[in-house]
């Protein structure tokens, strides 16, 4: 019986091999895809920040400010999204799961619910983020903070407010507004404004109280107002999206003699690629409104008295979309590009992030120099965002005359402040006392930002303002 031992191991050691080939050739054989998702609540809106995992829990993405990321998957594998508002949820990737697909790449739309139940809130301590506004009983929808103070929309279940506060949280006016009012705007020439979905209305502390001045229909105050972005002695300079939202034209006009020229022209690589997709996307009937070449900024130019010329035409194409889906195709494929501007200190800046350059002019709009910045891209591939955790968000302190970069990773945000003077990095700041904090506002070098607690009122989540000195 020893004499056959060795004939048996010869026999069965091949056939325990046979047997396991087909599964290490088809573990072979599974490729992996790379999956484009698209991340939104159930009426569209899209949610960044939320977690992407796989079966092994290892984070695989977190989306940007657009909802959007790009993961790697196997056919057959369950993918967990998470976030700290919604319900998690989650999706095995298969044929009836993913679209647009082609050999290694394709897409995905996720739609979570939000949550009945929120997070506890973060105990605060001596030396970390404190409210900003200490009033527990209600909500903060929306604010801005700047040289004259802060201004909060507030709820509770019986009223819906905008409060006037100084920096030490003295209440200095009150007044109760309609419910549908949950957005502040300031303006180039540092006027608040008060906006619904469909009309804005100016806010003015006269001493005693709050008024509400000027009411207009939100179009026309896109149209007339939000266009303008920097106001100097000499220049107005109006900011225009050109070639479907991937070029931004910067157009300063001469307050004396009412002179246009391009201050700045930042487009990225898809340019002419986004015009080409949103034609052959009206070929196909995916976009059913064509609204050929209007003049720059009409309501505008006629505002302030130029004549209305069309130097900077290009087909402007109205997105109006058959169905949810298409339309949150488009808005992943044509993200708007970033590239904003600012104003102090007698310096206009443009931040062309597309060209990874920050550009000087004088306050009269004469070029000064450019300067290299480079704390968009991934460290380790200049010509790549993927990867990096940039938000797409400059924050500008003007008390100060500083700007700071966001970026976030699992949560937690990070700002990075950019030297003016050479564009680089020079201090950064960890704000890690709360996860995902929300409408970061930077004023005189204090820290403000949105967090979620754990009261509710009538069903909704209840954000508390905190604020936190930078060091």
């Amino acid at each position: 019986m020893k004499n056959h031992l060795p004939i048996l191991k010869i026999l069965i050691i091949p056939l325990i091999l046979l047997a396991l080939s087909p599964i290490t050739a088809f573990s072979q054989t599974k490729p992996s895809i790379n999956i484009s998702v698209i991340v939104s609540d159930s009426i569209g809106k899209s949610l960044k920040d939320v977690a992407i995992y796989n079966s092994k829990q290892k984070l695989i993405g977190i989306t940007n400010n657009f909802g959007t990321t790009i993961i790697t998957a196997h056919y057959g594998d369950a993918v967990v999204f998470s976030h700290i508002s919604y319900e998690q949820k989650t999706i095995k990737i298969s044929d009836e799961t993913i679209f647009d697909k082609n050999e290694n790449a394709c897409s995905m739309l996720v739609v979570l619910n939000p949550k009945t139940n929120m997070l506890p809130e973060a105990e605060i301590v001596e030396n970390m983020p404190h409210l900003a506004y200490s009033n527990k009983q209600v909500w903060v929808s929306d604010y801005i903070v700047n040289d004259a103070g802060m201004y909060l929309i507030l709820d509770n279940n019986s009223e819906h407010s905008l409060i006037f506060l100084s920096h030490e949280q003295d209440t200095l006016a009150k007044a109760k507004i309609n419910k549908k009012f949950d957005y502040l705007y300031e303006d180039a020439f540092g006027n608040i404004h008060l906006l619904s979905k469909d009309t804005a209305y100016q806010t003015y502390y006269d001493g005693e109280k709050l008024n509400l001045l000027y009411p207009v229909d939100i179009q026309t105050f896109k149209q007339k107002l939000m266009p303008v972005q920097v106001i100097t002695d000499s220049l107005l300079v109006l900011q225009r999206y050109a070639s479907m939202w991937q070029e931004i034209l910067y157009i300063s006009v001469n307050r004396n003699n009412k002179e246009t020229k391009v201050l700045a022209d930042c487009y990225g690589p898809t340019r002419e690629w986004g015009r080409t997709y949103y034609r052959d996307m009206v070929k196909d009937g995916v976009i059913d409104a064509v609204q050929k070449e209007n003049p720059l900024f009409p309501n505008i130019m006629e505002m302030h008295g130029i004549e209305q010329t069309n130097t900077f035409g290009d087909d402007a194409i109205e997105n109006t979309y058959v169905d949810f889906e298409s339309s949150q195709r488009a808005r992943y494929r044509l993200q708007p590009i970033f590239s904003p501007i600012t104003f102090f200190n007698d310096t206009i800046y443009v931040f062309d992030l597309e060209k990874d350059k920050l550009v000087k002019f004088t306050e009269n709009g004469t070029f000064v120099k450019d300067v290299d910045i480079s704390f968009h891209r991934t460290t380790y591939r200049k010509n790549s965002r993927i990867g990096n955790n940039w938000d797409r968000n400059i924050i500008i302190d003007k008390a100060l005359g500083k700007c700071y970069a966001q970026l976030s990773k699992d949560g937690h945000v990070t700002l990075k402040e950019i030297d003016l003077q050479t564009g680089t990095i020079k201090n950064i700041i960890e704000l890690n006392h709360h996860v995902f904090p929300e409408s970061i506002q930077i004023h005189n070098g204090i820290v403000y930002y949105k967090f979620i607690d754990v009261r509710q009122t009538v069903g909704r989540d209840c954000r508390s303002l905190y604020k936190m000195q930078l060091k």
